[in-house]
């Protein structure tokens, strides 16, 4: 028999070029492998489909409740999996009426929990809410998966855990790797948290206690270099009260993030990642005339930085709007309830004509209520609409008028008729922001501020 001649120099790189270009080739499909987003004007004969990523965590004595809320005209059908550090659960359906919002309550014991929500035949709202005896957290599902996530929501002082929850439900894995900043360490990159491996439909949670111990405030930068995922933080405060935000796609020049019943404590966490420093300014908008916030006007913030502001504001309905010449930062905000639980909100960085607000409350006599934020420069005009529960009770619409760069509450009377109810809000006049922040007396005063969800289309 004859041998196989050996290949030449040419032939030995014409295949390592290919092996190249192959992995090159994989790693972009992997990186467009994720949900698309609902087509806002589906054609005759189509209907709209598209997914959330909740990235909520989860453990020991923690709740989870997941809402789906439908602004539609027909029933929408959801496709729920759970996922986290071993196989996904099978997934389970769930049909959420026309005009009505549906809960689902796990109790998932791993720390780096997540859920996937696919819907089909419509367009769905989801965001969680995560219950202990004595704290509530809420926030909205993000849309999509990305190759960036910013979160400023950290701290690891005495008695507070920190975690960042990432998520991956797709077919292939993802690559991460992980910084940490705070307000005077140089950015922090640890080799075990460098080119960290998500296998596909996978969550972890990365405990920030674990690399930096004591700091007010530990910000997280995560880039994917291969598949996108999506990432939310999770605090524990004291082992009982919990608090959570979504993470941020990107650097933004600025955002707005509303707040109300608070005891008026509040802390602006900034983060920017620039190699040098940056300006940026807080004005608060209220249902009076807006003023500068906690003396920001023209504040002086450091390269690789994360740092935290006090902003003492009233317990009414108000509005950070924080803004940047820079377009180099990314920012959480930090509010104490009327008792020893802290709400927290990564804000929005754009407005827009519709929402929904998901309920953010627990128990019969909770206290939810809403924030509508007009930045613009036109009297805004919002009806307000209650999407209850199958077989609970409706009330009749409300309407609200928003000042130009003010803001106004969801009257509560709405929500005290179903608090698992979901509200929509439709805007005219102006786009406007619009959040859910609730008191619930019976976990002691847990206080929960959630983002609302905006409509991708009019619905």
């Amino acid at each position: 028999m004859k041998r196989s001649p050996e290949r030449s120099p040419r032939a030995q790189a014409l295949f390592a070029l290919s092996s190249v270009a192959f992995l090159v080739a994989g790693l972009v499909w992997l990186d467009d492998v994720g949900p698309r987003p609902p087509d806002p004007v589906a054609g005759p004969g189509s209907a709209p489909s598209g997914a959330w990523l909740c990235p909520h965590g989860g453990g020991s004595g923690l709740t989870v409740a997941l809402s789906l809320a439908n602004p539609g005209e027909d029933p929408v059908t959801a496709r729920v999996t759970h996922l986290g550090s071993g196989p996904p659960s099978a997934p389970e359906e769930v049909e959420v009426p026309a005009g009505g919002t549906v809960r689902s309550d796990v109790a998932p014991e791993d720390r780096g929990a997540a859920t996937y929500v696919e819907f089909f035949g419509g367009w769905l709202a989801a965001g969680w809410m995560l219950t202990t005896e004595e704290g509530v957290a809420a926030e909205p599902c993000a849309a999509d998966a990305s190759r960036e996530w910013l979160l400023a929501d950290g701290t690891t002082q005495l008695a507070e855990e920190a975690y960042t929850i990432v998520t991956n439900p797709f077919s292939g894995p993802a690559v991460l790797d992980v910084v940490l900043y705070t307000a005077d360490r140089p950015p922090v990159r640890h080799s075990d948290w460098t080119g960290v491996l998500l296998p596909a439909r996978r969550s972890l949670a990365l405990h920030l206690n674990d690399r930096l111990k004591g700091e007010p405030v530990v910000a997280v930068a995560i880039e994917a270099t291969a598949g996108r995922v999506a990432a939310a933080s999770l605090g524990v405060s004291d082992g009982t009260h919990v608090r959570s935000t979504l993470g941020w796609l990107g650097p933004s020049a600025g955002a707005i993030l509303p707040t109300m019943q608070g005891s008026g404590q509040t802390e602006l966490l900034v983060l920017s990642t620039a190699d040098a420093s940056i300006r940026f300014g807080v004005t608060a908008l209220t249902e009076g005339q807006p003023r500068p916030a906690g003396g920001l006007t023209e504040q002086e913030h450091g390269p690789d930085a994360a740092r935290v502001y006090a902003v003492p504001v009233d317990p009414g309905p108000t509005a950070l709007d924080v803004f940047s010449d820079d377009a180099q930062l990314a920012a959480a905000l930090r509010a104490l309830g009327p008792g020893e639980d802290l709400g927290a909100t990564a804000g929005a960085v754009s407005s827009a004509n519709a929402w929904i607000l998901l309920p953010a409350s627990v128990g019969a006599d909770a206290s939810p209520g809403g924030v509508l934020v007009n930045g613009g420069e036109g009297e805004i005009v919002a009806t307000i609409e209650l999407l209850p529960p199958q077989g609970g009770p409706a009330a009749a619409p409300a309407t609200v008028t928003v000042p130009p760069h003010g803001t106004a509450a969801v009257p509560s009377e709405l929500w005290e008729a179903s608090p698992d109810a979901a509200l929509l809000v439709r805007a005219e006049g102006g786009p406007l922001v619009a959040l859910t922040a609730a008191t619930s007396p019976q976990a002691a005063d847990a206080f929960a501020l959630s983002l609302g969800v905006p409509l991708p289309h009019e619905p």
